[in-house]
Parts: structure tokens; sequence; C-alpha cells
């Protein structure tokens, strides 16, 4: 029996053309293993050196803005100030904010922060704690609140629009009467915006201002109700551009000779049984007293309108009289059985219903 040759060159799955030599194997690169991390890392060293960047420049703006300020005569003092909030923030804080005039006016916050978005910085949000105090150089003032939250948008081209939101404050006003005067609430809204349908030139804003549950013992002693008031104002006022620099009294100066007004929208006031709607068109006299137009709507008023005539025994002629000015009749009756009165004209620091003056009402300068 022959014997049976099993080499590999007798395979019959043997390929005489392939090549059985040993190949090298192929060394893969590493790079796209580690790019993810190097992009990365990359990243986060050009934001760290954007965002310092940033904040170098806010505080040189600060310094900029104080300077300014103070060449028109208004100082800052913003104590302890830090610039914190990365990486994604820039964070302005201040131990105190205090502002001093060469006329004696001040005020002073207590810890004060500003933050914005690095991504959106025309967004600002002003945070501040009390207690608030200051002196117009005649008046004192001094306010605490449960908290304090402004929104600041610059829209471009200097316009801006301003919401404040403050919780539980409370303000009382010394040296600006015979007796303190106190206020308080439980929330109080302001909004601020450029009238959007006037040339920018004109320096007009509308201003809405909304007060739940506003509390003022001396008002509740002329209406003879101590239950809360419910506020909300809607305004418009021109030539605001006349504000810019000078003393509150010199602003306000500057405001009346630009033909400033104040164009009041409407004024919606609901405190116990009274509820009182106001609108019209005021503006400043020679000696800053308001003067102009108002027109009003109410109901309820008999009782504050007898106190004003002289007394509570009065509030029988008060509704007579009431009732002779604005008879119940679908001509003078609005929504809510509100009665629309006679115009209030505003002059020579008095007021008048038509051509008679109302009693016990003297109006005061401003300043």
């Amino acid at each position: 029996m022959s014997s049976r040759d099993d080499s590999p060159q007798d395979s019959p799955d043997h390929d005489p053309n392939r090549d059985d030599t040993p190949q090298p194997r192929r060394r893969t690169s590493r790079f796209w293993l580690f790019a993810p991390y190097i992009l990365l890392v990359t990243l986060i060293v050009a934001w760290s050196a954007a965002w310092f960047y940033v904040r170098e420049r806010v505080d040189g703006e600060i310094e900029a803005r104080l300077v300014r300020e103070a060449n028109l005569g208004r100082n800052w003092n913003c104590a302890d100030r830090s610039i914190s909030g990365y990486p994604f923030r820039i964070e302005i804080s201040c131990a105190s904010l205090i502002f001093t005039r060469a006329d004696g006016t001040t005020f002073s916050l207590g810890p004060t922060r500003a933050v914005a978005q690095v991504y959106q910085p025309r967004h600002v949000i002003v945070e501040a704690a009390g207690p608030l105090r200051g002196t117009d150089g005649v008046a004192a003032f001094e306010g605490d609140w449960e908290s304090l939250q402004a929104s600041i948008t610059e829209l471009g081209r200097g316009t801006e629009q301003f919401a404040l939101d403050l919780r539980a404050p409370e303000i009382m006003v010394r040296g600006a009467g015979p007796v303190p005067m106190e206020a308080s609430a439980e929330r109080v809204e302001l909004y601020v915006r450029p009238a959007p349908d006037t040339a920018p030139a004109i320096g007009a804003v509308d201003i809405v201002m909304r007060a739940s549950d506003a509390r003022a013992p001396a008002l509740d002693g002329l209406v003879g109700d101590d239950r809360p008031a419910q506020v909300e104002i809607g305004a418009r006022t021109t030539n605001l551009r006349s504000l810019r620099a000078g003393s509150p009294r010199q602003m306000a100066v500057n405001w009346r000779d630009a033909g400033g007004t104040l164009i009041l929208e409407m004024i919606d006031i609901r405190k116990g049984d009274a509820h009182v709607q106001i609108a019209g068109e005021l503006g400043l006299d020679e000696v800053l007293r308001p003067q102009g137009r108002i027109e009003t709507s109410a109901a309820g008023i008999e009782s504050l309108v007898g106190r004003l005539l002289g007394g509570e025994q009065q509030q029988s002629n008060a509704m007579m009289m009431l009732d002779a000015l604005a008879p119940r009749n679908e001509a003078t009756t609005g929504p809510e059985g509100l009665r629309r009165f006679p115009p209030l004209d505003l002059r020579g620091g008095r007021v008048f219903m038509g051509p008679i003056p109302i009693p016990q009402v003297r109006l005061q300068p401003i300043f």
C-alpha cells in the first residue's frame, strides 16, 4: 500500500498563487479617540479666556460710568465691589450701594447685586436688600421690603425696558409734613418702556404701576376706612430727556420748561366701598405745583366728600351735591355703577369742579 502525501502543496485547497508570508499588523491612529477630549479642553480654555475678557470689559465700563456720573454731580459708591459668576454669568455685587449729590440728596441700599448671562448681556437682573435710607435735604425717608427684583432690558439705540417687583414694601417719610407719612403694600409692580408710537426725540415713556393691598394711615383717616386699597396706574410722560442732569428741583424745572406732560390714561383705585377712576393730563405751574385737568368717575365716595366738606354730618349734603353734579342716568353712569363727574381743573394750587373750588384741598409744590 502506497503512502499518502498530505503536504500543503498537494492539498486540494491550496492556492499556488497565494503568498503565505506573514504580513505586518496595520497600526491604527489614536487621534480620533482623544479628539473629543482635546476639543472639550480647547473650548473650556477659550470660554474661560472670553469670560475673563468680558469681566475686564465690564469692570472698565463700570469705572467709566462712575466717572461720567461724578461729572454730572452724581456720586455712587459700591462698597466691596466684586465681579464673579464664572462660567455663564457676570455678577456684580456690592456690600452696600450709596448715592450722594452736592445738594444734600442721598440714599443708600443694603447688599445689592446685578446679574447678566454671558450669552444675553443686554438683560440685567438686579436684586437689592434693605434698608433704604435717604434724604433730599429737607425730608428724610426710610423703607424696607421682603424682596426687591428689577429687570432691565437694553433694546439698542439707548432704549430700555424696566420692570420692578417689590414684595411687602414699607416706607416712612419724615419732614414732608407735620407728621410722618407711612405707606405699605403686599406687592408693588412697576413697568416702564419707551412709548412705541412716538418719536425717540420726544423722550416719551409708558408707565404701568400696580399696588395690591396698599395701606396708608393718613389716607385711612381721610377716607374713614382702614381697609386696604387696590391701585392700578397707566400713564405716559413726555420730554424725559430733560431729566438727565441737575438737582431734582432743577430737573422738574427743565421738564416743565421743555413742555413735559404727564398723561393719565387711567388711575383705578378701589378701597372698601369706594371706587374711583381718574384720567387726564397734568403739568407743573410756575412754582412747580400740579396743574391741568382730570376727569373722574366714582362710586361710593359720599363719605369722603362729606369729610372734605367739613365732617361726617355733611354726608347728606354731599349726596345731594353729587346727585346734582352727576345725576344717576345713562348719560353719567358707566360700568360698575361709576358716575362720571364734571372735570376737575387744577390751577393756582386749588382744585375746581366747574367754577366751585373744593374746600380744604390745597396743592403744594412738588419741590
